[in-house]
């Protein structure tokens, strides 16, 4: 049987970029491959990272952000390295996008080991530390996992 597909070639994808993968460090202590879990709890299973360029810029309060680092350092730090998310890598992947995105795809695969175990303020001060360290403009509230950050962009610069 020969099947035959009409009308599909001409069709040209615009503004495409490839997905964000888990890049672990060489050293991670991941111990045996394990398959990749989600956190049934989160809101969404399937991320689908869309423009946001005419949405406000998301900003963080500075003792979030602190408390991010501690979060980062202490959990995120152990399998992936800081220039993942921080300078051209980040900002290529996540510039204007919604930052309701980001925050759904930490906290359905982060950490790789337990999905979804953080508390949603280590979640969002990660969030908060990645923002500050990508040079985002701070504001005078903190994060919330609400309808504001569906509603706000990612707009971070080199640092």
């Amino acid at each position: 049987m020969i099947a035959a597909v009409v009308g599909c070639g001409a069709a040209v994808a615009t503004n495409v970029r490839q997905p964000l993968g888990a890049h672990l460090r060489p050293n991670a202590p991941t111990g045996a491959q394990v398959p990749l879990k989600f956190d049934s709890s989160a809101s969404a299973r399937v991320v689908v990272r869309s423009s946001a360029a005419g949405l406000p810029p998301a900003t963080y309060f500075p003792a979030q952000a602190e408390h991010g680092e501690a979060v980062f350092k202490k959990t995120c730090a152990t399998c992936h390295a800081s220039t993942q998310f921080i300078g051209q890598q980040f900002v290529e992947n996540w510039n204007d996008r919604k930052l309701s995105d980001f925050y759904t795809l930490v906290r359905s695969t982060m950490p790789v080991n337990d999905p979804g175990s953080l508390k949603d303020d280590e979640y969002l001060g990660v969030l908060a530390y990645l923002l500050k360290s990508n040079k985002a403009g701070t504001g005078p509230d903190s994060l919330k996992p609400d309808s504001t950050m569906r509603s706000h962009k990612i707009a971070v610069h080199l640092p």
